[in-house]
């Protein structure tokens, strides 16, 4: 449950220092590309037999797994930022949260994994989980409007598509190529992988686009890239310690990320709730209760 909670704050603190990119004026491509450098040498401080691991195993099936999601990752934030601008912030949430619908089906179907045997609370509590995601995301409209286009269609699909298909890598991986003592030397591998992409990406801008540097993107790239690292580092250990169980672990993971992090915009951004958020908002707390009170109760009692 430890590691649970740990990648419940790390990915909130993701959002609370996105958030403070546009109070900051920061340039959100060069952040994230110097976010994978800093996840790496994070990585490396934090214990260096990682890197030795991530030297002796390189070819192996989940190495290669681990850089499919590194390009998916900085594929993904890229994606994300387009999203945001061309279809609006609440579109784009709304479909990267939901998309946990992906890995729990994946789990479930496919994996056949799960820790414990599901009963009809807990079915009920993923669908109210689903509910609670679009109800908490929904925001009013603030004088922005998208045309009608392609665009309304075609990218909410694909982040829903790219935000589910690396969990599901995630979720594959830990459960069937990898032993538990490799979730550092996983993370580091797929955070290398970003951060090569990310370099390469920063020195076509500086040089063929004549893109200047900012300064304060190193200083947002640090503050981003450590709870980066120990957000995905988390996630795999808990996966492990719920014997890969996606069903349970994702709903849980996000439902506590959006009640860890309306809390938190409330206390610290001066964020306001609509009827319909908070009505969402008692929603993910019945649904998490739902999902996982087999296991409270083992806790508890």
């Amino acid at each position: 449950m430890l590691y649970l909670l740990l990648c419940v704050v790390f990915n909130t603190l993701l959002f609370f220092i996105f958030k403070l990119f546009n109070r900051f004026e920061v340039r959100t491509f060069q952040a994230i590309a110097l976010n994978y450098v800093v996840c790496l040498l994070t990585g490396a401080a934090f214990d260096g037999n990682d890197v030795a691991l991530m030297l002796q195993h390189v070819g192996e099936p989940w190495t290669i797994a681990s850089w499919v999601l590194g390009t998916l990752f900085i594929g993904s934030f890229y994606l994300v930022a387009v999203a945001t601008n061309r279809i609006g912030v609440a579109a784009t949430s709304v479909a990267m949260k939901i998309s946990l619908v992906i890995p729990v089906l994946f789990s479930l179907l496919v994996l056949q994994n799960n820790a414990k045997e599901y009963s009809l609370l807990n079915y009920v509590g993923i669908g109210l989980a689903l509910v609670a995601v679009v109800l908490t995301s929904r925001r009013k409209a603030e004088g922005t409007h998208f045309p009608a286009s392609r665009w309304a269609l075609v990218l909410p699909m694909v982040v829903f598509l790219a935000a589910g298909l690396g969990d599901v890598i995630i979720n594959y991986a830990n459960e069937k190529l990898m032993a538990p003592e490799m979730a550092g030397a996983f993370t580091m591998f797929t955070f290398t992988a970003s951060a090569v992409i990310g370099v390469v990406a920063l020195l076509y801008q500086a040089v063929v686009q004549k893109v200047k540097f900012e300064g304060k993107s190193l200083v947002a790239g640090l503050a981003l890239g450590i709870p980066n690292y120990f957000s995905i580092f988390f996630l795999i250990k808990a996966l492990s310690a719920f014997q890969n169980d996606g069903a349970f672990l994702y709903p849980v993971n996000n439902i506590g990320i959006i009640l860890l992090g309306t809390v938190g915009g409330i206390l610290f951004f001066g964020e306001r709730l609509s009827k319909v958020n908070w009505l969402g908002f008692l929603l993910a707390i019945v649904a998490l209760l739902l999902m996982s009170y087999q296991e409270l109760r083992e806790v508890l009692f």
